[in-house]
């Protein structure tokens, strides 16, 4: 299983992210803003990334923009409940899924299968650097 960092403001949101991830056997860290996140995805081995996009002060979007500037590839799900608009937005900065919330167990299980299989084979990067 895998490493996953649940990036959210909300303490509600993470514990029932936490529940259906802990059930699914991964291993879970958290962060209630984007520059914490930042932080533990530059210092911890973090295999995966399911953020929120509205956060008070270093939201979900400047989090993914960082991330991706500075080089970190690991596959990331976005996650909001009230704007479609930031989620396209967060794919072009490079998330490689969306999901609306509220976020149902079997929509989020399949989202992180589907990344971390997305992983194993390479991804995109949406700054074009090129791949050491």
């Amino acid at each position: 299983m895998a490493r996953i960092l649940i990036v959210d403001d909300e303490e509600m949101e993470r514990a029932l992210e936490r529940a259906i991830l802990e059930k699914a056997g991964h291993d879970l860290l958290f962060a209630a803003d984007g520059e914490v996140a930042l932080k533990l995805c530059r210092e911890e081995d973090v295999e995966l990334v399911v953020t929120d996009l509205a956060m008070p002060d270093f939201n979900g979007l400047r989090f993914i923009k960082e991330l991706r500037e500075a080089g970190l590839t690991m596959p990331l799900i976005a996650v909001s409940g009230w704007a479609v608009d930031q989620l396209d937005l967060a794919l072009e900065y490079g998330a490689d899924l969306s999901l609306m919330k509220p976020v149902e167990a079997p929509e989020l299980l399949k989202a992180v299968d589907t990344a971390l299989q997305r992983s194993d084979s390479g991804r995109r990067d949406p700054w074009h650097r090129e791949r050491g």
